[in-house]
């Protein structure tokens, strides 16, 4: 099934594959014409392999893809067999004892999902574990072009090896742009945090300081950051959990974004981002896992407030009450956060009125928003896992 130049063109693009955007693609449409397979797929999954994380695959629409992802992963009666099974092989679903066919035929699964696609034999297996991580692929079969013989599914063994290879080389890959990314993102933002595999802060930069000193909704305590809000202790908690595991680190863990909220004003969000321990530790200032940058959300839309108050012949405190308008903050959340009473800034909205000529605070945005008061910040960039398609 697999041999000469049709062998090499496979291998060749297995291997390319986690360089190209298609690549994914491209190896598994390969894959289903020299099998002679109907379709094939790849999926990222939790530990359990019962929650699809990420996924790649040929020849099924998006929309039975997604119903397939969503619902009836966990409905295919070949995936408890194959949890039974030792890992690292495809196994024939009709000569493995997978599920035999009766069996099959009755399922849920193939009368509301697989019938409709045609979908009657297969070959699986679970190509990479770890811990936290499974990845299984998929061929698939019509009935006309009959089960995967002993022949095609031990060829299907031999590419194994191969595809574990490609797959580790994705997640160096990931990690190396996650490390580009730290370098990046430590030249542009000054508000950085990194942390050891203890969660303790071994650096701060000066502004990351500021920040902690000025705002009650994040702290140190013992070396650890703590935040008021539950919910954001909760979400810091497990992404940090997720970027220490140990025992994961060629897997390909993201990171995310944690939105801390405060009365009144807009959010301050806190990127995570691991470094993994195999990380070349010349490009860190500090031994670290992680790297955690804080961006108020207040400071990506800041103006120059002594600009807007010199162009506009406002007061300090009119000028903030303007730029807050222009940014649609309410006159009681305005009120809020400068604690102040609803009736001193809704004065000092009329006195703006009066002062820039306008009669409303859509116009009052309007002329705030041409004005070059503007401070630009660059917004930070979340890394993301496995390029996918439909």
């Amino acid at each position: 099934m697999f041999v000469g130049k049709g062998l090499n063109a496979l291998l060749d693009a297995l291997y390319y594959a986690p360089y190209e955007k298609s690549g994914w693609q491209e190896f598994l449409n390969r894959m289903v014409s020299l099998s002679g397979s109907r379709s094939a797929r790849i999926l990222v999954m939790n530990k359990d392999a019962d929650q699809v994380f990420n996924g790649v695959q040929v020849n099924t629409d998006a929309s039975a893809h997604k119903a397939f992802v969503e619902h009836y992963v966990n409905l295919c009666p070949w995936r408890p067999g194959l949890a039974s099974l030792p890992p690292g092989k495809f196994y024939s679903s009709f000569l493995d004892g997978i599920c035999d066919q009766k069996t099959f035929y009755r399922s849920e699964f193939f009368n509301d999902w697989a019938r409709g696609l045609d979908i009657h034999h297969g070959a699986s297996g679970t190509v990479w574990q770890h811990e936290g991580q499974t990845i299984q692929m998929f061929m698939q079969r019509t009935g006309g072009q009959g089960h995967f013989t002993r022949n095609e599914t031990n060829a299907f063994n031999a590419l194994t090896p191969h595809i574990r290879r490609a797959l580790r080389l994705e997640a160096i890959i990931h990690q190396r742009k996650q490390q580009q990314d730290y370098l990046e993102q430590q030249g542009r933002f000054g508000a950085m945090l990194l942390l050891n595999v203890r969660k303790e802060v071994v650096y701060a930069s000066e502004s990351a300081w500021e920040m902690l000193r000025a705002d009650p909704s994040l702290r140190m305590h013992t070396r650890k950051l703590r935040l008021q809000n539950k919910a954001a202790q909760d979400l810091l908690d497990r992404l940090l959990a997720a970027s220490f595991d140990g025992s994961n680190v060629h897997a390909p863990v993201t990171g995310g974004v944690v939105p801390v909220w405060r009365c009144g004003r807009t959010p301050l969000l806190m990127q995570v981002i691991p470094l993994h321990p195999d990380a070349d530790s010349s490009l860190m200032p500090v031994p670290a896992h992680v790297a955690v940058y804080l961006v108020d959300g207040e400071q990506q839309s800041q103006m120059d407030l002594g600009k807007l108050a010199s162009l506009l012949d406002l007061t300090p405190a009119e000028a903030r009450v303007a730029a807050l308008v222009a940014q649609g903050e309410k006159p009681a959340d305005i009120a809020a956060s400068g604690n102040v009473s609803l009736h001193t800034v809704r004065s000092q909205i009329k006195s703006i009125f009066i002062k820039t000529d306008v009669t409303s605070q859509a116009q009052l945005t309007k002329l705030v928003r041409a004005l070059p008061v503007q401070q630009q910040v660059a917004q930070p960039r979340v890394p993301f896992l496995l390029s996918s398609a439909g």
